[in-house]
């Protein structure tokens, strides 16, 4: 550098102004060198606590202190420096950038040594630089201090460490004060020697106290110093994981697993702690000592992990748990393999793993997360070294379950579950338990306790000394199915444990059918029905799930004596269930018929119909056989329109099946809708009255197998006539008597009540004696039966419907009972669903409530239409066709045996009196009825019958008195009608274009009148047109565009012209055409025929020769239109001939264009008048 010129302001040499190169040649003494002498001092230090060859490098000036980053510059050169400007030799620690020592230390204001080689001093080699770590450095005279075997981390046998062969050798006494070791080592600042003889040691208690703090958990927790009596915590810092390994070493916890930031602490002590790894104490390590709020360091060590097996038979079984941060975790079970199930067992001394047949709880601890994993790469490692820190995340899983060999499940011999000689069997394959040795248990009541308890048994009651162990305990253990209290059937319900009095569910989850099999079998209810979603028990159970799983051996027969596993944590709130096939009953529902009606079955403990389609005849026989009705009877009675319900199916019985729990139950489904199934048996009976006196008094007989028996008086009571008004379903019971019978057709039963629930209840197998029969008294009155409309309409009971399911012949009793003659038509109507009245006859009762009836829902209702319901109507007043409506359509009477007075027909028209006509678009197109009277009958809808055959005539037509012919349409009257309007559209069409010139002439007149009202009469009008013509001329002679300039006649002219007729009218214009149109028009009329002679206006005959007369040249524009120029001629010049011949001159300027757009093309236009007199 040369010529630096500067001003005192510069923060470095370098920024100076100066001239330098290679060219600049100074002088080898140092007299042409520039010396400075400054008046501050810089100071070189290591601000450590280890003494001035150990700390962090720092520069002090009397601006400040500086650090030094550790930065590219930074290295072996600049540290060996340092060490020997300080007398400390060279650099041990902290020498290069990779292997600093305070890592994360950070200084406000620092420096880059970038040296040369050639500075005396390393402060020479400073820049200003910004950098977010500085260095540290241990020099190689460095002495480092430990003391060990003391009462503390402050006492002790001292030691120095001996860099050269890296190993500590015992101090000497003159070596170093107590004061040097203990201000070093952060204990005090004060300390005493004493000798140990023993040892050839010296041994230092300095002024301070500390201890590491041991962790509040096994083996893992915050790390924290005590320090003369008061805790301080260890700043977390990423710097070195020695630090973990140090505190796990230090407190006797093994191998480090991992250390993490802490909760945030106002105490922290220590922070950027280093640590070489040969400290005896984590106080010992490389740290910055200050309070100050942090992070607390979190250390967890390999003396904190524990693993059992939860919730299993004992010891040996159950879900893998491991003991992680002080909580138990369950383990995923995605990648665990044999060789971590041998592990877990071998660790538990439990011997191998085996395979398992029942599961165990699964429990509600959460699993071991991420970034953890359970690995082992052998089954003898160690516990710590099969966790396994990983990157990538496990799927869900369910939790780790095992089951050791070791394991031994013991149980009693016999039936009784708490008592007996006591079995054992493990699960290291050995094929039969084995009596439990008597030896344990001899003299020795606490064992024996453990064996009851062990089973689930209480305590132990009484002991049998022998060979073997033989005990009594005194709990109880029983497995029933509970379902609803007032059913109490034992054949369905709820699995229900009862141990010692409490009683509880067991968890669906892990319930398996060979459990279902085995308590079905116990409770001798057959076999199990396997539950599906659609067959669940419809049942709330009102007790705990206090039962997780159970396990039986093969050996155990009765579930009772099974392991129960308990459901810790009520992890599980939905108990199983069993339907065992016993449960399944069948029965017929009908209001009076005993082994006929619908079928349905008790499941799952509920009366569920049976779909028909399911109701086959293996199925059908094995009804009839479990409610001894015999065997199956076919009939055509069904429920289609019966509304559809769920049901039962697929229920598969074989032929000599004797009930339905004995048919294959397991594949059977409940439909959501079907068709319910109805079933006669041989043995189908029924007691009825069907005298015609009352619905609810009379002889009482019994109706079996198609013949009607008389029952006998005898025996009967009050209590067994109760019973028999209420099957009747005739109210309660007056009294009753007999009637002396002489026939041998006698009902082979007897009655007697007493404690029955029902009169079938009531019947004893006995053959009457007194042959008398009984005859009834009860006081029901069956509510009134009615039409919705006058004979015919709705069947209502209390205005509710019928269901349409009832007999036929009831129909006209119904009808007669109405006084409206017989029954003609019935019919149903379809509704989505009814609550309606169904009726059960067997075809012998006389009046309709002596039948049986229930309300039901169906989706059809009955209708019916007596012969007095029957409507007459024709298709006109007083005539036409006959026809007749009898349910809600009319109908024509088919001619073909019609055979009826057409008087009485005229009469029921009524069509004297306001007759409506029936339209025939509201007629059916089907005949399907005739009239024909019998000889003898009361009315005309008497003669009423169905028609079966095809008519062949036709509707039968007639004609009363007040018939009207109607008149026949040609058919053509609209087409005729709309021709002749079109024609006169036409005519006046024609008129109006022959006349068009005379009109537009009008209304040109009109408008040139300002508006004014004009009468014009025939005189007028030849006047006017002079003018005009005179008015033409003079305009043309003048040089005047005229008219023809105007549009005027566009808006009068009614037929507008386009295109190619527009260019024929030009063309006509051209060649004088339109005077063949004005002679065309008026080919009668003279040229010289005088305007008083007719209405039109004449132009006078064309000259022969035209062209060779005097022209005038007007100019217009291109985009007139000629028709103007017609007008003009056409305008009724009496003395004037005129011929305009037309051409374009495209470049021509229009003097009358004046103001006119300057691109308007010019049209001149030549017009010939010739003058000629009348």
């Amino acid at each position: 550098m040369d010529q630096v010129d500067c001003i005192s302001n510069e923060t470095s040499l370098l920024e100076c102004p100066f001239y330098g190169g290679e060219n600049i040649k100074c002088k080898k003494d140092f007299s042409s060198y520039v010396a400075v002498e400054c008046t501050g001092n810089v100071q070189l230090s290591l601000n450590g606590q280890w003494g001035k060859c150990a700390g962090m490098v720092e520069y002090t000036t009397q601006n400040g202190s500086f650090g030094v980053c550790k930065d590219s510059a930074w290295g072996k050169k600049p540290a060996d420096k340092i060490c020997q400007e300080l007398n400390c030799g060279d650099c041990f620690r902290g020498c290069d950038k990779e292997n600093g020592l305070f890592k994360g230390q950070k200084s406000e204001e620092n420096v880059s040594l970038k040296c040369h080689d050639k500075e005396k001093f390393s402060w020479q080699c400073m820049e200003l630089s910004n950098c977010s770590e500085r260095v540290g450095v241990i020099c190689t005279k460095h002495k480092r201090f430990r003391l060990r075997d003391g009462d503390d981390l402050c006492s002790g046998f001292v030691e120095v460490h001996n860099i050269t062969d890296k190993s500590w050798v015992p101090v000497k006494e003159e070596d170093v004060s107590p004061k040097d070791i203990c201000t070093q080592l952060n204990c005090g600042t004060s300390g005493n020697f004493t000798n140990d003889n023993g040892n050839n040691s010296l041994r230092l208690t300095c002024s301070g106290k500390v201890k590491l703090r041991k962790f509040t958990s096994k083996c893992f927790g915050d790390v924290n110093v005590s320090v003369n009596g008061s805790d301080y915590g260890v700043c977390y810092s990423e710097s070195n994981k020695r630090l973990g390994e140090q505190v796990c070493k230090e407190l006797g916890c093994g191998e480090l697993l991992d250390e993490k930031e802490g909760r945030a602490i106002s105490n922290g002590l220590l922070s950027n702690v280093e640590c070489l790894g040969n400290e005896a104490s984590l106080w010992h390590c490389l740290a910055k000592h200050e309070i100050k709020r942090c992070k607390a360091t979190t250390v967890i060590c390999a003396g904190s992990l524990d693993v059992r097996l939860s919730d299993g038979l004992g010891q040996c079984s159950g879900r893998v748990e491991l003991q992680w941060e002080g909580s138990w975790k369950s383990i995923n079970s995605n990648g665990w393999t044999a060789v971590e199930s041998n592990m877990v067992c071998e660790h538990l001394k439990c011997g191998q793993s085996t395979s398992m047949t029942k599961l165990f709880i699964e429990g509600k601890q959460k699993q071991l997360e991420s970034p953890w994993r359970f690995k082992c790469e052998s089954s003898s490692a160690k516990l710590s070294e099969c966790l396994k820190e990983t990157r990538t995340l496990s799927p869900r899983a369910p939790n780790v379950q095992i089951m050791c060999q070791k394991e031994e499940l013991m149980f009693f011999e016999g039936d009784s579950p708490c008592r007996g000689r006591v079995l054992i069997k493990s699960f290291d394959g050995e094929a039969e338990a084995r009596p439990l040795s008597e030896k344990p248990v001899a003299d020795n009541k606490t064992e024996a306790n453990d064996i009851c308890r062990a089973m689930q048994c209480g305590d132990v009651v009484k002991k049998q000394n022998g060979t073997y162990a033989d005990v009594t305990c005194s709990g109880s253990v029983n497995v029933t199915l509970r379902n609803k209290p007032e059913k109490n059937e034992r054949c369905w319900g709820v699995v229900e444990v009862c141990k010692n009095g409490i009683c509880g569910g067991v968890c669906m989850d892990t319930w398996k059918i060979e459990d279902s099999t085995k308590i079905c079998d116990n409770l001798g209810c057959g076999k199990p029905i396997q539950i599906t979603s659609k067959n669940q028990i419809p049942t709330q159970y009102h007790g705990s799930v206090n039962h997780y799983s159970v396990y039986c051996l093969n050996e155990v027969k009765n579930i009772s004596m099974c392991r129960f596993i308990p459901n810790s944590d009520s992890i599980c709130n939905n108990p199983a269930q069993v339907i065992c096939t016993d449960s399944v009953k069948a029965k017929l529902e009908d209001p009076r018929d005993k082994c006929a009606g619908t079928v349905s079955l008790y499941y799952p403990g509920k009366w569920t119909p049976v779909c028909e389609d399911s109701l086959d005849t293996n199925l059908r026989n094995a009804i009839c056989r479990e409610l001894n009705c015999g065997q199956y009877k076919p009939t055509t009675l069904t429920f289609q329109d019966k509304f559809q319900n769920a049901g039962l199916s697929s229920i598969q019985c074989t032929s000599d099946a004797n009930s339905v729990s004995k048919c294959n139950l397991e594949g059977i489904l409940v439909k959501t809708q079907c068709t319910v199934g109805y079933l006669q048996c041989t043995e189908q009976k029924r007691l009825l009255l069907y005298e015609q006196k009352h619905s609810c008094s009379g002889p009482v007989y019994a109706l079996s197998g198609g013949k009607t028996q008389f029952v006998s008086g005898q025996g009967w009571g009050k209590e067994e006539g109760q019973k028999m008004c209420e099957y009747l379903q005739c109210g309660d019971y007056i009294s009753h008597s007999t009637i002396p019978k002489d026939t041998n057709e006698w009902w082979n039963r007897t009655y007697n009540c007493s404690g029955k629930t029902d009169i079938w209840e009531c019947e004893r197998h006995d053959q009457a004696s007194q042959l008398q029969q009984l005859n009834i008294k009860c006081n029901g009155t069956p509510p009134a039966i009615v039409l919705s409309k006058k004979c015919t309409g709705e069947v209502r009971i209390n205005n509710e419907n019928v269901c349409a399911s009832m007999d036929d012949q009831m129909y006209s009793e119904l009808c007669d009972n109405l006084g409206c003659g017989t029954a003609f038509h019935h019919w149903s109507t379809d509704l989505k669903k009814s609550n309606c009245w169904d009726f059960s006859c067997t075809g012998k009762e006389t009046l309709l409530w002596q039948c049986g009836f229930k309300k039901d829902v169906f989706n059809k209702i009955l209708s019916v239409t007596c012969q007095k319901g029957i409507e007459f109507g024709s298709t006109e007043k007083c005539g036409g066709k006959l026809v007749v409506k009898y349910g809600d359509q009319w109908e024509y009477v088919c001619k073909d045996i019609f055979a009826a007075n057409t008087t009485e027909v005229c009469k029921v028209l009524n069509c004297t009196n306001g007759q409506k006509r029936v339209d025939e678009r509201d007629i059916a197109k089907e005949i399907k009825v005739t009239v024909k009277c019998p000889e003898k009958y009361q009315y005309i809808s008497q003669c009423v019958q169905p028609f079966n055959e095809k008519c062949t005539l036709g509707p039968v037509e007639i004609k009363c008195e007040g018939y009207e012919e109607k008149v026949k349409s040609t058919g053509n009257s609209g087409l005729i009608v709309g021709l002749s309007l079109g024609m006169l559209g036409l005519l006046i069409m024609v008129f109006m274009w022959m006349n068009r010139k005379r009109l537009l002439l009008v209304l040109r007149n009109y408008r040139n009148k300002n508006g004014k009202d004009i009468n014009i009469d025939r005189n007028e009008m030849n006047n006017m047109e002079k003018e005009d013509r005179a008015k033409s001329v003079s305009d043309l002679s003048q040089g005047k565009a005229s008219s023809l300039e105007y549009d005027e006649y566009e808006d009068a002219d009614p037929v507008s012209k386009t295109g190619e007729e527009d260019a024929d009218d030009r063309s006509e214009v051209s060649s004088g055409t339109e005077y063949d149109d004005i002679e065309g028009q008026n080919s009668d009329i003279s040229p010289h025929q005088s305007h008083a002679d007719d209405d039109l206006p004449l132009l006078p005959k064309r000259p022969d020769n035209i062209l060779d007369q005097d022209t005038y040249e007007v100019e217009t524009e291109k985009q007139e239109d000629y028709d103007d120029v017609m007008a003009f001629e056409n305008a009724g010049m009496a003395d004037t001939r005129a011929q305009v011949d037309v051409a374009v001159n495209a470049g021509t300027d229009s003097e009358a264009g004046t103001g006119v757009n300057a691109d308007a093309v010019v049209v001149t236009t030549e017009v010939e008048v010739h003058a000629e007199q009348e």
